[in-house]
């Protein structure tokens, strides 16, 4: 107790000397204790471009069914950690609004089916990848809806929701990173990716800044009229 006493104290101070320098200090609400709080109510969680994986999401529904869906051959290698124990399904493929054939260029975490204007340097590897839609690759398995989605494909984002209409029907939300200013040729606008989901049934519910610049955010949609959206529904506590 008195541990957590000082601990909150020191919290505070540091609040403080940060919050007189011009910062605003609040919780992290990228992280498994703030998503917990919307308590969403889902069978299968879709994760569409994994990478290492989002333990984040895999930690809030750990005993659900998750479906990673990434394009890149060392996928798995990747995300084995952050999966390990869970139940979950892999489809190695990309996903857009249509069935085709596609280059991607392979950055890592960067990689991406959008020829980048944000970067000078060249694009390292590529390689031509099979793209299904979303609704494709979910109905071959007959997954369970309700779903929640998250979709991180640097730039790719409208697309992939674009090609899944049908799966939004049964879907309680879609976390998403989102450009907020140009980074690829032929991207798309802010306005647009808002105007889609609204269209779909959704509401943003919340928006989190990217830590290192201000070009993309994170956008959490929820479908309309949900809890999510009632005042304070979902508080964020400031430390300061």
């Amino acid at each position: 107790m008195i541990k957590e006493k000082l601990s909150n104290r020191a919290l505070r101070l540091a609040a403080s000397m940060l919050t007189r320098h011009g910062f605003h200090v609040s919780e992290e609400r990228y992280s498994a204790a703030y998503l917990k709080r919307y308590a969403f109510e889902i069978n299968t969680f879709v994760d569409v471009g994994v990478y290492k994986g989002s333990p984040v999401f895999y930690e809030v529904f750990k005993d659900k069914k998750l479906v990673l869906i990434d394009p890149q051959p060392d996928t798995m290698e990747q995300a084995a950690d952050s999966v390990r124990g869970l139940d979950f399904d892999y489809i190695q493929s990309g996903a857009g609004a249509t069935r085709g054939v596609a280059t991607l260029s392979l950055e890592g975490p960067s990689s991406s089916l959008m020829k980048r204007i944000d970067w000078k340097r060249q694009p390292g590897q590529t390689i031509e990848i099979e793209v299904a839609t979303l609704d494709e690759l979910l109905a071959k398995k007959e997954y369970a809806g309700p779903f929640g989605i998250k979709v991180d494909t640097e730039g790719f984002d409208l697309d992939v929701l674009k090609g899944a209409e049908q799966t939004l029907r049964e879907t309680h939300f879609v976390f998403t990173e989102a450009s907020l200013r140009r980074r690829f040729e032929g991207g798309y606008r802010f306005s647009e990716l808002i105007a889609y989901m609204a269209e779909q049934g959704f509401e943003v519910a919340d928006v989190i800044p990217h830590r290192a610049h201000n070009r993309l955010v994170d956008v959490l949609f929820v479908r309309s009229g949900s809890p999510a959206l009632e005042p304070n529904a979902v508080p964020v506590r400031a430390i300061a």
